[in-house]
This record gives C-alpha cells, sequence and structure tokens, in this order.
C-alpha cells in the first residue's frame, strides 16, 4: 500500500482564520512510511518551518502506530491530531459490541460518544467504555470476542487522547480530519493504478506513481526541462546517449531510513 502525504500552507486572516491552502503539493510511495514522513520534513524545511522556530505545524493522521512514531521523532513541534473520522469508525466497532447492527441503540449510543468527541472530552468515551466491559458477561456465546474487540477499541482510543481534541483544534481553525489525503488517494492512486486486469510489483508501479505526482502537481514541464538537461550533460561527459528505459526495476526510494 502506498503512503500518501499532502502537503500545504495555510495562511491566517486578519480576522484570526486560517485561509488556504497555499502551494498544495502531494507525494507517494510504496516505499517505507519513514520515507514519505521525511519528504514532509523536508517540504516543511523548504517553506521556513525549521525545527523549534515558533512556527505552527499540524500533522494529521489515520492513527497508525508506525506514523505516529516516525512523527514524533521528525516533527516533535508539530501538533499532531488522529483523523476524526477514523477514530468514529471505531466508535462504531465499539457499539458493534454492545447493541445490535442496525438498531436504534446502537445509533444512538455512537451519537451519544461523538458529541464527547467534538466537546473535546474523549476521555469521557474511554470512561464509558470501561463502565460497560465491567457489565459486559466474560462468559457466554460470542462474549469472549465481543469483550476483545472492545478492550482493543478502548486502547486504541486511551493511547491517543492527546491528539483527539477537536474542539480546541476547531477554535484554533485547524484540521480534524484527514480529508485531502483520503481525495488523493482516488485521484492519484485509484484512477492509474486500480483498473480492470492491473497487476503491479512495488519496484515497477513506484516510477508511475512518482511521474503521477510530478503531472498532478503541475510540475510536468520542470520535470521534462530536468530531465532533458540531465541526460545531455550525461551525453557529453560520456559521449554517448543515455537510455532512460530500464529491464530491471529500481529499488524503492530511501531517503530518510537512516534519519
Amino acid at each position: 500500500m502506498a503512503t500518501i502525504v499532502v502537503i500545504y500552507t495555510l495562511k491566517r486572516s486578519e480576522d484570526g482564520l486560517l485561509e488556504g491552502p497555499i502551494n498544495k503539493k502531494v507525494y507517494a510511495s510504496y516505499a517505507p512510511k519513514l520515507h514519505a514522513v521525511a519528504i514532509a520534513r523536508r517540504e516543511a524545511d523548504k517553506r521556513g518551518f525549521k525545527d523549534r522556530n515558533g512556527r505552527l505545524v499540524q500533522i494529521v493522521t489515520d492513527g497508525d502506530n508506525d506514523l505516529e512514531r516516525y512523527v514524533k521523532d521528525l516533527f516533535p513541534e508539530a501538533i499532531h491530531t488522529v483523523d476524526i473520522f477514523h477514530v468514529t469508525e471505531y466508535l462504531w466497532k465499539a457499539g458493534g459490541c454492545l447493541y445490535k447492527e442496525g438498531s436504534e441503540e446502537l445509533v444512538e449510543w455512537v451519537e451519544d460518544q461523538k458529541d464527547f468527541l467534538y466537546a473535546g472530552r474523549a476521555a469521557e468515551i474511554v470512561k464509558e467504555i470501561d463502565k460497560r466491559l465491567a457489565l459486559l458477561p466474560k462468559k457466554g456465546p460470542g462474549m469472549k470476542g465481543r469483550r476483545e474487540r472492545l478492550e482493543k477499541i478502548r486502547e486504541y482510543l486511551h493511547k491517543r487522547l492527546d491528539k483527539m481534541d477537536y474542539k480546541a483544534l476547531n477554535e484554533q481553525d485547524l484540521e480534524i480530519s484527514s480529508g485531502a489525503v483520503e481525495g488523493a488517494v482516488n485521484y492519484v492512486v485509484t484512477k492509474r493504478f486500480d483498473s480492470g486486469g492491473m497487476r503491479w510489483i512495488k519496484e515497477r508501479a513506484e516510477a508511475l506513481l512518482q511521474l503521477r505526482c510530478i503531472e498532478v502537481n503541475d510540475d510536468w514541464d520542470t520535470f521534462i526541462s530536468y530531465v532533458h538537461d540531465k541526460t545531455r550533460r550525461q551525453a557529453q561527459l560520456f559521449n554517448e546517449n543515455s537510455f532512460l528505459k530500464s529491464t530491471e526495476p529500481m529499488e524503492l526510494p530511501t531517503y530518510g531510513l537512516n534519519y
């Protein structure tokens, strides 16, 4: 699965709201996740968001454990937010352990927890799940699996409470969802790589994925000029023509893997 990063800058208006996105760029790669996070760090530095320079940086992810670790290492100054819609999905899963699918009780319970979520009281949801776990029978048909699923959801939420203060984020006009990334999954990857009959290996798909990013970022002319100038210099240096095609796939990029 590709890791997708959407990078953009916002500008604070006179009335305190954030305007943008400015200079939006999309990057995607089949390389390890650390590579993509390192690319984001490099891009942020280019834009003047150097480590600990006082400028506000926000990172929104889906709660992935690896991304959480890499963001902590490479963006220690950033506000790290878990996408609220991913959290909501966990609420539905938790409710499914307590109530029958499609029932009014399930919908009502999830809506109550969402109210806590948007009010910046995510810790109340963890307390609610703790209470439900205490009341849930330990024996009976399917009870073991329900308890295990609910406990995992509880741990997921509890571990990320500091990244789920959506009320404060809304008050600062900051992002609470990763909608930009979800959209990029469709128009960068799905539309080009998921047509009927297509089969890929990561190393061969990587080159095409990079070209796709160049295209959607409107950098095609700059890229062609770069390739033209580089191949011309190589031809002059070695007195032979350079060929861009290769019978063997290149290795996946490794930028940042030894960060």
